[in-house]
């Protein structure tokens, strides 16, 4: 059976650079998301190197200060040689503290529940639990840089190799006076699949505010096993 972990949207760490601007510049926030991602070529989460997913993300946060915490999840569809199958995924919930504001450096516990159904290969049926390191700084009023590490514990199958993992990105992301943003990094990411290859990639990204209250974000990526992803979320804060 061919087991399918729903570990993190990427859309929420691809963009950043601009949710890094508004958690810096804004003390108390909550905010509702949802969107679309697509991808094609190896799926870390499936464990196959030939694999088109698709997904519906709901995504809710609240920032109040230096504390933040959120949760996820999402509607998605895995199309492989050996597997076709949709539903609910599994659920990830966040808590994060900002030890820093200028520069701003924040540390993120990330814990992925099980929710997804096991028997339809849509989860692992595993707990997995990350630790985030996210650093933003603004090196002009219009241009920051930005980075992030992330080690995650994975729930371990019985009967496939599988390990503990690391993530990281490294970028820079350009603000411009109508409200726009464009931002561009360098991703790698460890697979949690003994037999999967690392990735390396580059992925770019825009945001626009669309009101006072709403906003519109897309990115795009392609990494050195020839995967490629893109994506689009609208945030509305409260």
């Amino acid at each position: 059976m061919t087991l399918f972990s729903f570990k993190k949207i990427p859309l929420l760490w691809l963009l950043i650079p601009f949710s890094c601007t508004v958690q810096a510049s804004e003390q108390s926030v909550t905010k509702l998301s949802t969107g679309f991602f697509y991808s094609s070529g190896q799926s870390d989460t499936a464990g196959l190197k030939d694999t088109t997913t698709t997904l519906v993300p709901v995504m809710v946060s609240v920032k109040n200060n230096r504390l933040s915490f959120g949760a996820s999840s999402s509607y998605l569809s895995i199309d492989a040689a050996t597997l076709k199958e949709e539903g609910m995924g599994d659920t990830t919930v966040y808590i994060a503290y900002d030890l820093t504001e200028d520069p701003w450096v924040s540390v993120k516990l990330k814990h992925k529940f099980p929710t997804g159904d096991e028997a339809k290969s849509l989860s692992t049926g595993k707990d997995d639990t990350s630790i985030l390191l996210d650093y933003f700084y603004p090196i002009q009023s219009n241009t920051s840089v930005f980075a992030n590490i992330e080690h995650k514990f994975v729930g371990k199958i019985a009967g496939i190799e599988m390990q503990d993992t690391t993530s990281a990105s490294i970028g820079t992301g350009y603000s411009f006076s109508s409200g726009a943003n464009v931002g561009v990094s360098v991703d790698y990411r460890q697979s949690s699949f003994i037999n999967l290859d690392d990735q390396i990639g580059a992925s770019v990204f825009a945001s626009k505010s669309l009101t006072k209250t709403v906003s519109l974000s897309a990115f795009g990526g392609y990494d050195s096993t020839e995967t490629s992803s893109l994506g689009m979320t609208i945030t509305t804060k409260f």
